[in-house]
């Protein structure tokens, strides 16, 4: 069943890469770099921020929050940690991920030094 193609094995995260650029990239970043967990770690994390911002100001600012609340902000609520997630994981995750000699490397492969190094302290 050899194709002809070069297949790489990567035992930590026991894929093969076939050499279709496309398709093992998206395999490599969404599912070997975590991407979705971290997603969704960090729209579960935002989204408690705003579910204890809006209890405060119902709390303590309870007629200014019976004036100016209104249900679109509720939508708003729970579509930003969703948005939030994404630019502070999905994004950069998608763009550090690579694979490298075979193996998938997760939030390894910057433009330059600088973003290394801020990312270091993230």
């Amino acid at each position: 069943m050899d194709d002809g193609k070069e297949k790489y094995f990567t035992p930590s995260q026991g894929r093969y890469y076939d050499c279709y650029q496309f398709f093992d990239n998206v395999i490599c970043v969404i599912f070997d770099g975590l991407a979705l967990t971290a997603l969704g770690t960090t729209a579960d994390t935002l989204g408690l921020v705003v579910v204890t911002l809006e209890r405060y100001f119902k709390i303590v600012h309870a007629i200014a929050h019976r004036k100016y609340y209104r249900s679109w902000m509720t939508k708003v609520g729970v579509a930003l940690p969703w948005i939030g997630g994404t630019c502070l994981v999905l994004i950069p995750g998608m763009g550090t991920t690579r694979i490298v000699n075979g193996k998938c490397l997760r939030l390894s492969v910057w433009p330059n030094k600088a973003m290394a190094l801020v990312s270091f302290f993230t």
